[in-house]
């Protein structure tokens, strides 16, 4: 089914950092109610990532199965990012009908999700959560005070 061999993240492989295996049990009824909403706002989409994680499932090899028992979501994947500001940018990873999620939490304030082409900026309060294709959107998000982290989930295109 896949070109290339699927790998754990090195994070989750058996015996190794226990700690990237409790944060993703902290977070498992988010990625649980962010994938439920998925499947309202894009039923495609949820569809593809839950054929694909029963698919990758049935093939797994041990470690492998490690892995997806802490994750209960249908994007192939996430990225954390702290404190940082991200210029204008356009995703790479995913097909053009694609939604990510972002999740922003921490202590901040005045912080606005740039959106030029649409000329939007959004409150980026600490707790919202926007879905939409970084893949057509250019999108962007400025500095803050405090601290601050972003969880985003996608999908590869090379996975699903």
């Amino acid at each position: 089914m896949f070109k290339h061999p699927l790998k754990a993240s090195t994070l989750l492989k058996p015996g190794r950092n226990e700690e990237a295996k409790q944060w993703l049990a902290a977070i498992f009824k988010v990625h649980s109610h962010l994938s439920a909403a998925m499947g309202v706002m894009h039923p495609q989409m949820y569809a593809i990532g839950r054929h694909t994680l029963i698919k990758i499932w049935e093939d797994a090899s041990a470690e492998i199965r490690e892995a997806l028992r802490v994750w209960p979501s249908v994007y192939s994947s996430l990225s954390l990012m702290v404190n940082r500001c991200l210029p204008y940018h356009l995703d790479k990873m995913g097909k053009l009908q694609w939604f990510n999620q972002l999740l922003t939490v921490g202590h901040y304030s005045n912080l606005d999700l740039v959106l030029p082409t649409l000329q939007l900026r959004l409150d980026y309060l600490p707790g919202t959560v926007v879905a939409f294709s970084g893949k057509i959107l250019v999108h962007g998000v400025g500095e803050t005070d405090g601290d601050r982290a972003c969880i985003a989930w996608y999908m590869q295109d090379k996975v699903h």
